[in-house]
């Protein structure tokens, strides 16, 4: 990120891009209790919800920087002190003050050494030396103080392909959105402006799983000498396809992944950082067949902070859907047997029968539910009442499970 904006300002001689709000933001008695209770509960009690909440809620350097009203610590010193790396590169990059001291004249990388963390006593020296140049740092500072890093900069992005058009002649622009409305946002930026709304000179491809199949194949197709491809696309594009024309590959750092709402009992698609494992497969996406470069659009905290590898969705989701799913491709005298075993022996059946009956009814169509679910009572019934003895496994997954087998 660094590099990216150092060049986009270079190519623009009124510097308007990185213009800074004058916003002098007091902090409210209220802000004050709220942050004094958070950082108490993290040093203490290791509980990092709140204190990582209101980090991330409120974006001012004056709450970045706040100063425990007894202690002096920082959120920074606490997520240094704990070897919070994420959370800690995070506030680096938000531009959080190193030179901040303690009520007992400590700074975060004597706290950092101090706690034996060694890691964050790394990061935090190299960030201190001044690992980017004053003016890189600078930018980098003044451009995120005015957007949320969450929220891709389509305005940027215009900015980069523009310069990428201006210093080159030829080469496909290969653009990682998180989803399709960032995607449209970028196309319709791009259309919008003079400089790229000349089908002859520029062809823009959407490239999702939403677009039709017909569209999708244009993306391998070569434009016309003189023309230049750019391929706005999501993570589809990381591994899925080569497009073998691509030589430079702007990543946002940003993708869609499924998890689940607990609080909601539902499944989202939400929008989160990639992985360290995502980024360099993008990164190989440049030059996949000649020479090419790579802009990643966030800073080299937050590149130093992502994840090696992303969650896997098994530890994302909940299991009932596939089981479910399994379920259905079972013969009717395992699924009663299945049935009787799960009623049986969870307790938790209470809760999620009714949203288990949902969801068969909603899987098939074949059988009359109600009489279904009757019977299904009925035989248990019968069977505790003459105690009758059934041989079930201990836990109702691993009933379902074995109609895998």
């Amino acid at each position: 990120m660094e590099d990216v904006l150092s060049a986009v300002k270079s190519s623009n001689d009124d510097g308007s891009t990185f213009s800074i709000p004058t916003n002098n933001h007091m902090i409210s008695e209220e802000h004050k209790l709220s942050f004094d209770e958070a950082i108490n509960l993290a040093w203490s009690n290791d509980e990092w919800d709140l204190l990582s909440e209101l980090v991330s809620s409120e974006g001012t350097p004056e709450l970045f920087n706040y100063q425990h009203s007894l202690t002096g610590l920082t959120p920074l010193m606490v997520f240094a002190g704990r070897g919070r790396i994420g959370e800690m590169c995070m506030l680096l990059s938000f531009g959080a003050d190193c030179n901040l001291r303690s009520k007992d004249g400590t700074t975060v990388l004597e706290i950092a050494e101090r706690e034996n963390q060694p890691e964050a006593a790394e990061i935090i020296k190299k960030h201190m030396d001044g690992s980017s140049s004053t003016e890189e740092q600078s930018i980098l500072n003044k451009y995120l103080e005015r957007v949320q890093p969450e929220i891709v900069d389509v305005v940027l992005i215009e900015q980069l392909i523009r310069k990428i058009c201006t210093d080159s002649k030829d080469g496909g622009i290969l653009v990682f959105f998180s989803g399709w409305d960032d995607i449209n946002r970028a196309r319709e930026k791009l259309l919008a402006s003079s400089f790229f709304n000349n089908p002859s000179k520029f062809v823009i491809i959407s490239l999702h799983s939403m677009v039709p199949t017909l569209e999708q194949k244009k993306v391998f197709k070569r434009p016309p000498p003189g023309c230049r491809k750019i391929v706005l696309s999501t993570n589809l594009a990381e591994t899925a396809v080569t497009i073998d024309d691509i030589v430079y590959v702007i990543d946002t750092g940003r993708m869609k992944e499924k998890s689940y709402d607990p609080y909601n009992n539902v499944s989202t698609l939400q929008s989160s950082w990639i992985s360290k494992a995502s980024a360099k497969q993008r990164e190989g996406r440049a030059g996949r067949c000649q020479p090419g470069i790579c802009y990643h659009l966030y800073s080299k905290l937050r590149a130093a902070s992502l994840p090696d590898f992303q969650t896997p969705e098994l530890k994302r989701m909940p299991i009932e859907e596939l089981c479910l799913q399994v379920f259905i491709f079972s013969n009717w005298r395992h699924k009663i047997l299945v049935l009787i075993n799960i009623i049986l022996n969870d307790k938790m059946i209470k809760v999620k029968f009714v949203n288990i009956r949902i969801c068969f009814e909603k899987l098939s169509n074949q059988i009359n539910f109600k009489l279904f679910f009757f019977l299904v009572y009925l035989i248990c019934f019968i069977l505790y009442h003459f105690k009758l003895v059934l041989k079930v496994e201990k836990h109702p997954l691993n009933a379902i499970s074995n109609l895998i087998q």
